[in-house]
């Protein structure tokens, strides 16, 4: 009886929630006309990114009629809800259509079983992991992940013959296999191949692959200067390379909440664009801004298109125009809009990728959160030293609390640890990127100046490691099924709240941080 009325308190709340808000929604529809421009733009941008997870099986065209019929109604009645909706139409069309149709031509599923030799294109780098090396291959007849045991090699571009059985990808736990590989534009395996021949290379993109082969060379410099598995992390950080860790050090990362760290993220691309923007100040705005972009576009041909990256590429682009232009649009809206231009490439990543997900409602809680937060823990003291402590624990905090409902729909547990393994730790990721830089440049001078110039980045990572080796002893607690719904209500009543309300933004976004910060 307790338990249903737990549920019976979330049920009240959330009705509680979208009455209110539904009242908001009326209120807003009254004076529409007075909704500025940026407001206009969330609420479409909102609506596209909340239609890509409605499902829709084979109903294209009819949502597709929808869309066209909804778009004739806001040109002829000029009505802006006629618009949000006809995003939203098209949001749910473009969502289900663009997965069937990129999977239109896809032979080798119909062949699963069997055994098949094919030719094909290496498309991706390789993931290098304990025993196994991975790649994408694309083929005439569709592709598909190929998976060689150790030490075998593959590159990028390197056009190959393989024979081999078929498969599909088997899921385990709460990893969806097929789901994982359809994001990539494949649905099948071949591992372990009978016969595997390499007929040629310089295929893909000229410079993808000057990317790539300069990538295993910086990677190459840094296992010359750091031992295991401070070399995996360093590249991990610095290329976001995927290679397999000792066991233990993937559970002090995972239990301490600081997974995270092991790969390239946002704030490893807003370290690049800060580094370029203030060696190229000198040199004027047009100049930071091609500079920007140049080493946006080549960083991310290094590291990989995760989703991760490419959310922060996409906002980092967007951001360094508006700067150039001397133009700085609101933070809400450059988040909304980099999730909807993902969600335009491939819209499979914004509805089913997990890492999308955690990055995507980490930066949002960080921008929205922060500034809260922040008020409220300033208040405790005004020492100095306190003020930068709170900052940085607003910032820990927000983030944790944002990523609380996909931690528990996709793990079901909580590093409760996380909050201050990731105060520590997160200072420590400028440090060893910039280490690892300068080992990655320098490595091919002689050995023995490699490792004393990789002493630092060595300490650094070290330091890293005891912080995930003792906050890791603490267990993550098991998040039960109603805290889960709970924290979802919560945090997208929050977002919405937002992103959406004009006395939200002149309260705590206006005012900035620094404000608070006194």
């Amino acid at each position: 009886m307790h338990k249903y009325k737990k549920y019976g308190i979330i049920i009240k709340f959330t009705a509680c929630f979208f009455g209110k808000l539904g009242g908001r929604v009326l209120v807003m529809r009254k004076n529409v006309q007075n909704l500025r421009p940026s407001e206009h733009l969330r609420m479409g941008l909102i609506a596209f990114l909340v239609g890509i997870f409605v499902p829709i099986s084979g109903f294209y065209m009819e949502v597709l009629v929808v869309c066209v019929l909804f778009v004739v109604a806001a040109v002829i009645f000029r009505k802006y809800p006629f618009v949000v909706l006809a995003i939203f139409c098209f949001a749910i069309f473009w969502g289900g259509w663009r997965g069937d149709f990129d999977f239109r031509n896809d032979e080798l599923a119909s062949l699963v079983g069997e055994e098949v030799m094919v030719e094909g294109t290496v498309t991706t780098a390789p993931d290098v992991r304990e025993d196994t090396v991975r790649a994408f291959v694309e083929t005439d007849k569709g592709n598909f992940l190929l998976v060689r045991d150790q030490p075998a090699v593959l590159s990028y571009g390197e056009q190959i013959r393989v024979t081999g059985k078929v498969t599909r990808p088997s899921s385990f736990g709460d990893f969806d296999y097929g789901a994982y590989l359809r994001r990539w534009g494949a649905q099948v395996i071949i591992k372990n191949p009978s016969g595997f021949e390499v007929i040629g290379s310089g295929a893909g993109n000229v410079f993808v692959r000057s990317a790539q082969g300069m990538r295993l060379w910086l990677e190459d410099n840094v296992r010359r200067g750091l031992p295991d598995p401070h070399a995996t992390i360093a590249v991990g950080v610095l290329l976001g390379v995927k290679s397999e860790l000792p066991v233990w050090t993937q559970e002090d990362f995972k239990r301490s909440g600081l997974q995270h760290l092991l790969v390239v993220s946002g704030s490893n691309v807003a370290i690049v664009l800060a580094v370029v923007a203030m060696a190229l100040a000198r040199f004027g705005r047009r100049a930071v801004l091609i500079g920007s972009l140049f080493a946006l576009f080549w960083f991310v041909l290094l590291v990989g298109f995760d989703a991760p990256v490419l959310r922060a590429a996409v906002m980092g682009g967007v951001v360094g125009i508006a700067a150039a232009l001397g133009r700085f649009s609101d933070a809400r809206t450059l988040i909304l809009l980099s999730g909807v231009i993902i969600g335009l490439v491939n819209p499979l990543i914004v509805r089913q990728d997990i890492g999308f997900h955690l990055s995507f409602l980490a930066t949002v809680g960080i921008v929205l959160g922060t500034p809260v937060l922040l008020a409220w823990f300033s208040k405790l003291s005004e020492n100095k030293w306190w003020k930068i402590v709170a900052l940085m624990l607003a910032v820990s905090c927000a983030a944790q609390v944002a990523v609380l409902p996909v931690l528990g729909r996709s793990f079901g547990v909580f590093p409760v640890s996380g909050i201050v393994a990731n105060l520590l730790a997160e200072p420590l990721v400028p440090l060893a990127m910039g280490g690892a830089t300068v080992t990655a440049l320098l490595g091919w001078l002689p050995t023995i100046v490699v490792k004393m110039i990789s002493v630092p980045t060595f300490v650094v990572i070290e330091g890293l490691l005891w912080v995930a080796y003792l906050f890791g002893q603490v267990p993550p607690v098991e998040i039960p099924g109603w805290v889960t719904i709970f924290s979802f209500v919560v945090v997208l009543g929050f977002g919405l709240w937002g992103m959406l309300s004009r006395g939200f933004a002149q309260r705590w976004l206006e005012r900035g941080v620094v404000d608070d910060m006194g």
